[in-house]
């Protein structure tokens, strides 16, 4: 039988639909199956018959279930005919809730002119539907006392009202001393038989518009177009100041939108250089007002200035008025906005305890393992041993916003490799924590530690003609410096790739840490997060062209990976062929390959070689296949060569849209992992999380 949840608030824009969206995320991250239902809708844009919340929902998590049991209901239905609205709602209940795990049922928004009624009409839904009640309370302008009181009364209306509560989560709570303020506001609601979940910080992100949404409103034309449009305005700064008064006033917090009119070329240009400097935050965009462009000269400049990302709109009117206006967009939640969806998870991961939530609802058991489910293992299992990772490229802003938030998790322990006052700069001015990171300029690093990495370096590389001085100048660059930190054991692995090639950041791991014993080779492996389960595909970024011995190699290293991260491998050697039906060199390479593997892991379900469709479906492995171990249930995919491996992967991922996470590197002494150039935050987390497993069993 499904669980059921029931998340309302007692008044307007207390952030129940975060809370809502954060908790459905981690709820994928513990079970498969996650329904979602708003019974009464308020909120329609347009013609539209559907609640806005209940489509941000269903946009944003991809849900199948028909709209009309999704959102059953209208508040003008709950003011028309009571018994009617429950009949429509018990019906939609019963159809949604097949085949799921939990349902999440989120409440009425209290903004219709009967937001008096709407606590009763909360409550009789929470009450009727069997749901447990998660109260989600408004932290803003309020004191302890006032939020304990407020929190205190709709509890015991609650249960006035015969509804189950659940506990309470505080949102934008507004506190200089955040964790000690939680605990002291556990402590009150705990005496009064309240459970606290957690609280939440106020966040400036996730009240502010898109820089999209600004320029839709304004009616603004795209002059020159940046990196992306998707960037939150946090604030609204008017230049009509000298340079030098304006780079002063503009130097504070990202997401600035910067307002200026379109003739006052030497306050364009300084905020275009600003915007090249680690020592001036990212502007979200700039409007040139008054219907003015700065000339063609100028203009050419900008097209030479694709690297600052910098979009400038263009409007007709003046700078005071379209200030008022942009003051004046709504900074509501979209489908596409996932910088801030990906926050809100964040937040809610980090500071609400979702687990203890889930499992006071009833835990369930399942053999299914979703995306979200896999990725929520992977940052349990980083936890579970901490360990020590090294990024080398500390300057760089998406990684010091990652070991941030690693840090924050408690993933692993981090190591910064860079220019310190570059990266104490920057984690200052957006507010980053990495005060539990050890920050290390290999520049300035202890003569005595330099000389013995450096005599190390020398021994390793001197049969490649590399002086002991030559061994000291490569240690000033951090990705080498790291790569020795982990060759001494002084980091157990390290992250780099954002900002370097491939070549440059394995360059030094395969020769310095290089294989484990018995391993021919280093190699890599995708997981592919298809929606009911996670396979892994290898190799797909890294050997070209494997041998026979080499392609066992990859599919025995690929399975021990597999098995790390709990997922039980059966390996499919793949080809163009099943069984002995084929002939040729290709299918013979991975017929042999097939034999090694099995000989030296006999232990492994191996098959090969197999094609695609009889590894993964049990209606073709039963005619192409009918005795085999791995046929139609295959978990690890080895593809015969690097052309065959990427092409698959990138096939998969864009037409099931679906993540794939990796590449992970397999097969060193100790783990190494290269990020892609275009690495998200979320990617380089996920990625620091990846290596610590791995170096929990290296």
């Amino acid at each position: 039988m499904e669980r059921k949840i029931f998340i309302t608030s007692t008044e307007p824009r207390s952030g129940k639909s975060f809370v809502t969206i954060g908790l459905m995320h981690a709820l994928h991250g513990i079970i498969p199956k996650v329904g979602y239902m708003k019974p009464i809708g308020q909120r329609y844009a347009g013609d539209s018959t559907v609640d806005e919340d209940a489509l941000l929902v269903r946009d944003i998590f991809g849900l199948t279930d028909d709209l009309q049991f999704i959102n059953p209901a209208s508040i003008q239905d709950a003011q028309e005919d009571k018994d009617k609205l429950f009949e429509r709602v018990f019906a939609a209940c019963a159809r949604l809730s097949e085949g799921k795990d939990v349902v999440v049922f989120e409440g009425t928004d209290y903004t219709s002119t009967i937001s008096a009624l709407e606590f009763d009409i909360n409550a009789e839904l929470a009450h009727n539907l069997v749901a447990p009640v998660l109260l989600v309370a408004s932290g803003v302008g309020k004191s302890f006392d006032e939020i304990v009181d407020s929190i205190v009364e709709a509890t015991e209306s609650f249960r006035e009202m015969n509804c189950k509560f659940l506990g309470v989560v505080v949102n934008r709570f507004e506190t200089e001393s955040f964790t000690r303020d939680t605990e002291k506001l556990r402590e009150m609601l705990t005496k009064r038989n309240i459970t606290l979940y957690g609280t939440l910080p106020p966040h400036l992100l996730l009240s502010r518009p898109r820089l999209r949404d600004v320029a839709e409103q304004l009616g603004a034309e795209i002059f020159y177009q940046g990196d992306d449009l998707s960037k939150v305005v946090t604030d609204v700064k008017i230049l009509a100041m000298t340079p030098e008064n304006a780079l002063g006033y503009i130097g504070e917090i990202d997401g600035c939108l910067l307002i200026t009119p379109g003739d006052r070329v030497e306050n364009i240009l300084a905020a275009m250089a600003a915007q090249r400097s680690v020592f001036y935050p990212r502007f979200s965009g700039m409007i040139l007002t008054g219907d003015l462009i700065p000339g063609p000269n100028v203009r050419k400049l900008f097209k030479g200035q694709v690297e600052t990302g910098l979009t400038i709109l263009r409007v007709t009117g003046d700078t005071y008025l379209s200030a008022l206006k942009v003051n004046e967009v709504s900074g509501e939640l979209k489908k596409d906005d996932k910088e801030k969806i990906d926050l809100v998870n964040r937040l809610v991961d980090v500071h609400i305890d979702t687990e203890r939530i889930f499992k006071e609802l009833g835990t369930l058991d399942t053999d299914v393992v979703t995306p979200r489910m896999f990725q929520y293992r992977i940052m349990e299992m980083a936890k579970a041993e901490k360990k020590r990772i090294a990024l080398p490229e500390g300057t760089e802003p998406r990684i010091l916003a990652a070991a941030a938030e690693v840090l924050n998790r408690g993933l692993c322990d981090v190591v910064l490799l860079g220019d310190l006052p570059t990266m104490e700069e920057i984690a200052r001015r957006e507010k980053w924590d990495i005060s539990a990171a050890e920050l290390i300029d290999p520049k300035q690093v202890d003569e005595a530690v330099r000389e013995n990495y450096a005599q190390t370096l020398y021994e390793l590389r001197k049969h490649k003609s590399i002086t002991r001085e030559m061994a000291r100048d490569l240690l000033l660059d951090p990705v080498q410096y790291a790569t020795m930190m982990v060759y001494m054991g002084d980091a157990d692995g390290f992250v780099s790739g954002s900002t370097h090639s491939t070549a440059d950041t394995l360059g030094p791991v395969l020769r310095i840490i290089k294989t484990k014993p018995g391993v021919s080779l280093a190699s890599s492996i995708f997981f592919m997060a298809l929606p009911d389960r996670v396979l892994v595909y290898g190799d797909c970024a890294l050997v070209e062209n494997p041998t026979a011995e080499q392609m066992a190699d990859i599919a025995i290293t690929s399975a021990d990976t597999a098995k790390i991260f709990g997922i039980e491998p059966r390996v499919a050697l793949l080809s163009y062929s099943t069984g002995t039906s084929g002939k040729g060199k290709d299918v013979d390479k991975v017929r042999e390959a097939t034999r090694i593997a099995r000989e030296k892991r006999p232990d492994l379900p191996i098959e090969g070689p197999i094609q695609y469709d009889a590894a993964t479906s049990t209606e073709v492995a039963r005619v192409k296949a009918k005795d085999s171990l791995v046929a139609g249930q295959a978990t690890v995919y080895i593809f015969p060569d690097l052309d065959a491996g990427n092409t698959a992967y990138k096939a998969v991922q864009r037409a099931a849209n679906v993540p794939a996470i990796g590449p992970v590197m397999q097969g060193l002494a100790k783990p190494a992992n290269d990020l892609s150039r275009g690495a998200t935050v979320t990617d380089i987390i996920y990625t620091i999380a990846v290596t610590a497993i791995q170096a929990q069993s290296s």
